[in-house]
């Protein structure tokens, strides 16, 4: 069998507080953020704009070469919102040059295994189409990348009221929002139990 290793992470923040490695260090990650971001609307055009609420990375990556193979994006609740390579996402990792030692040299990683690795991956794909109109929604954004809007709310979902988030695969369709006071919209519903919300990813407007 293949050997790999697991890693964690959480990417670094502009606002975060000067860490321990020094200012160097600390500045070189920032550049090499910010160089990442550039690249993702061409490499990975359905989570572009998951990709700012990002808080924590798990990487896979091949032991012998150090390449990153896959890898899968959580948001601060620990929700799954990036899977890559995905259908015709590249990846955030897996499409530049890091290796398994850049990584424990530029962050601080832990290991995870392998079977939570892959309980991760599976979870993702446990999405179902899902179709709804929404009249009671709050919108939030990010600053990032030139800034992103998500939604807010609650749906009837197998019966029970759920707390759900919503995030667009279209910036077109996350400005066309802030001036609606009803939306109709159609994405991926992700369920990781009745104490998470509710996510729907590469969500469409549906509105006329």
């Amino acid at each position: 069998m293949k050997k790999t290793s697991y890693i964690q992470f959480k990417i670094p923040k502009s606002e975060q507080k000067v860490q321990a490695d020094g200012i160097a260090k600390r500045n070189l990650k920032k550049a090499l953020v910010g160089i990442l971001s550039a690249i993702i609307p061409k490499a990975n055009p359905d989570f572009e704009n998951k990709i700012d609420l990002v808080e924590k990375w798990v990487v896979e990556l091949d032991n012998e070469t150090g390449i990153p193979e896959r890898e899968i994006g959580m948001d601060k609740s620990g929700r799954i919102i990036v899977k890559m390579p995905f259908k015709k996402n590249y990846g955030y990792w897996t499409d530049n040059n890091l290796l398994l030692d850049d990584f424990k040299s530029h962050f601080e990683t832990s290991e995870i295994s392998r079977d939570t690795f892959e309980n991760y991956w599976s979870l993702f794909e446990k999405t179902e189409d899902f179709e709804t109109e929404l009249t009671d929604f709050k919108t939030q954004s990010t600053g990032a990348d030139g800034g992103h809007t998500y939604l807010l709310a609650k749906v009837d979902y197998k019966g029970q009221n759920r707390d759900i988030i919503i995030y667009f695969t279209n910036k077109s369709d996350e400005q066309k929002i802030q001036e609606l006071n009803k939306v109709k919209i159609r994405g991926k519903i992700v369920d990781d139990g009745i104490e998470q919300s509710l996510s729907l990813l590469e969500t469409e407007l549906l509105n006329g």
